[in-house]
């Protein structure tokens, strides 16, 4: 089966178009509200909020950096393919999300230290 060169002209012409408008788009929201558009480009954590991030450390309270640091190790030690103990099972995805819910912790305890 071969597609038309006409058809794949077409298609990529229509994806270049709505790449180009999205684009257009998000640069003028980001015009309009530079502070938004700053602390999201800046912030690792992406959308996690701060439940989420309490939820995924174990944690209930967060004004401890000593809890924060000792249970975000235990969490990326338990998710670790090289730890002998673990038999090469580990998830680079769960470390990724311990390491932002670590990151979310920390800029909300930075955050309310300022006020």
């Amino acid at each position: 089966m071969r597609i038309p060169v006409g058809l794949l002209h077409q298609i990529a012409t229509s994806l270049s178009r709505a790449f180009r408008k999205t684009f257009q788009e998000e640069y003028l929201a980001a015009k309009q509200n530079p502070k938004k558009w700053e602390a999201a480009a800046t912030s690792n954590f992406g959308n996690m909020d701060l439940s989420e991030a309490k939820k995924i450390l174990n944690l209930e309270e967060v004004g401890d950096i000593e809890a924060l640091q000792e249970q975000t190790d235990k969490l990326l030690a338990m998710n670790e393919k090289k730890n002998p103990k673990n038999q090469g099972i580990g998830s680079g995805y769960l470390q990724s999300k311990i390491l932002n819910a670590k990151e979310r912790i920390e800029y909300e305890m930075n955050t309310s230290e300022g006020k």
